[in-house]
């Protein structure tokens, strides 16, 4: 045979043996192996967690609603310095738990911080916001931890700050202040339930005041006896004053009207009285402007947080309880009102 020919036979053999000795086409390729989904970053329902700040274990709890992979806000709910503690987002058992439902309702995730336990001899887990008067506080840097929480949980979800909420009842109210004041450029709005502004505030931001505007909800108990709607020492049971003094319920609305440039707007008023058997109806004064202020006044109404939903008995250290509003849903109302 022609040497050219003998080459021409050999190319052809090699040609059928890769296409399957020429019975038909090629097996097509397998299809890619789509990656795993990215895991979540807490799972579904309720869940401890940690977070060390400046070498101390700091504690946290998240609620994530089923199903929701990303969350429209983060809501940051601080404790007050009563002894619940994390426990105020057991379902049923605290006011503040009721975040929760709304949260499964609305798509967003609650985060639920812990304190430090205070140096009194309750040692109950309480906040370092900024009163300089406090005593009997822990002294760890709660504005830091806070600020590292906010960025951990932010991050993990892939939101921007515009969705960053927090709120808080009695002492975490009074936290919510302290961290509004200093970190405003972390969260979009705050509300506060039952905490006033320090009469003797710490040097720095919580003097001067936040670094920008920032919309707020404050409410208060005309009849609170633990933070007094006059002004006066915070839970002052033992008569020593060692928790501090703060400025009345109707200072503390003036000072954020100053902050956020509302000075001589005039309020509209809505006044809610479903309840007919707590002390008084709940009045709420809208602040309109650029950095609006939403105030709510309850008439007759001690410190608990008001709640329909999770009722707490009267007590003289706690006064009577509002069951006309549902400070979970007001709250969220507020904040939701406030995303882009």
């Amino acid at each position: 045979m022609h040497p050219r020919l003998r080459t021409l036979a050999f190319l052809a053999t090699v040609v059928a043996a890769g296409c399957g000795g020429g019975s038909g086409d090629a097996a097509p390729a397998p299809p890619p192996v789509a990656p795993p989904p990215p895991a979540a970053p807490y799972p579904t329902g309720l869940s401890d967690q940690s977070l060390t700040v400046a070498g101390v274990a700091r504690q946290y709890r998240v609620h994530v609603p089923a199903g929701l992979a990303t969350p429209k806000a983060i809501v940051l709910v601080l404790h007050g310095g009563g002894g619940e503690g994390l426990n105020v987002a057991n379902t049923g058992q605290h006011p503040l738990s009721v975040f929760r439902t709304v949260a499964d309702r609305e798509g967003f995730v609650v985060v639920y911080p812990g304190g430090l336990p205070a140096k009194d001899i309750e040692g109950n887990p309480g906040w370092v916001d900024c009163r300089a008067d406090n005593t009997v506080s822990s002294g760890a840097d709660d504005v830091g931890f806070l600020a590292a929480l906010v960025e951990r949980v932010r991050t993990e979800y892939g939101l921007t700050t515009s969705r960053m909420f927090m709120t808080g009842g009695s002492n975490g109210a009074q936290m919510t202040h302290a961290f509004a004041f200093n970190r405003a450029d972390l969260v979009a709005a705050v509300a506060s339930g039952a905490g006033s502004l320090p009469q003797t505030p710490l040097p720095g931001a919580c003097t001067t005041g936040p670094s920008r505007p920032l919309p707020i909800l404050l409410l208060h108990g005309t009849g609170d006896p633990a933070m007094p709607w006059a002004g006066g020492c915070v839970a002052n049971v033992g008569g020593a004053c060692n928790r501090g003094r703060v400025i009345s319920a109707e200072a503390t609305r003036d000072r954020w009207l100053q902050i956020n440039s509302l000075t001589g707007v005039s309020p509209t008023q809505t006044v809610l009285d479903g309840n007919k058997s707590d002390p008084g109806p709940a009045n709420r004064f809208d602040y309109a402007g650029a950095t609006p202020m939403q105030w709510w006044r309850l008439d007759g109404a001690g410190h608990a947080t008001p709640s329909q939903i999770v009722l707490v008995n009267p007590s003289p250290t706690s006064g009577i309880q509002n069951r006309d509003i549902e400070f979970a849903e007001v709250v969220w109302a507020f904040f939701a009102a406030r995303l882009p």
